[in-house]
């Protein structure tokens, strides 16, 4: 069973350091401070570059992720240019006014992303009920959901992750992520319901090779 580490990276300093190795992609964000907004098309054409897939969030600000008409048509534009430049994906994802999937603007995303690949971001965490949602974005035709099952980090929330995996029958990745570190990524590894794994590398809040490096080897290791 391939397992893949997906890196998020929020700058091209760290960007730079991260493509040395052998992630599976990257998930190319700007402003870390505020969670990852879209990151400039100049940085993303940089970013297209290397020969590792690029999957940008696209997000428009910092905030929450209940969108107006305009916000909702600016995302896809910036999905239709990150299609045309050369991104392999995108992360991304709205919600409405009651904490559901907001299907109608996810629909003109997947639309927009045209067979880019596809991964609904921690948004999912914040709806009423993850089990629901999470068949609503089955039916869209995401590919992957990144979770930290509710919590502020993914260890903390293992047991929801694990139950939404057994759910999901493999129809969707299930994603583990936030503060996903070497020291804590074993739980995960040592369920076959996993084949995704999303961490920043940061330690100290700086970029880490040496734990990305770690990452890789127990993933290898498994």
């Amino acid at each position: 069973m391939i397992k893949n580490l997906e890196v998020c990276t929020f700058n091209t300093l760290d960007f730079k350091k991260a493509i040395k190795y052998n992630v599976s992609r990257i998930e190319f964000c700007s402003n870390k401070e505020v969670g990852g907004i879209t990151p400039s098309f100049d940085d993303l054409q940089l970013a297209v570059n290397s020969k590792i897939p690029i999957h940008p969030i696209i997000r428009p600000r910092a905030g929450n992720f209940i969108y107006d008409k305009y916000e909702i048509n600016k995302m896809i534009e910036s999905i239709r240019r990150c299609k045309e430049i050369g991104c392999a994906g995108i992360v991304v994802g709205a919600l409405n006014f009651n904490n559901e999937i907001d299907i109608s603007s996810c629909k003109k995303f997947i639309n927009a992303a045209d067979g880019m690949s596809s991964t609904f971001h921690l948004a999912f965490d914040l709806t009423s009920d993850v089990f629901e949602s999470m068949e609503k974005i089955i039916d869209l035709g995401f590919q992957r959901i990144l979770t930290s099952g509710k919590q502020t980090e993914a260890i903390k929330g293992k047991k929801l992750i694990e139950k939404l995996a057994q759910k999901s029958q493999k129809r969707i990745s299930i994603m583990p992520g936030l503060k996903l570190r070497s020291s804590n990524i074993d739980y995960f590894l040592n369920n076959n319901l996993f084949t995704d794994f999303h961490s920043s590398c940061y330690i100290n809040e700086k970029f880490c090779e040496e734990e990305l490096q770690s990452l890789l080897n127990k993933i290898k290791a498994n």
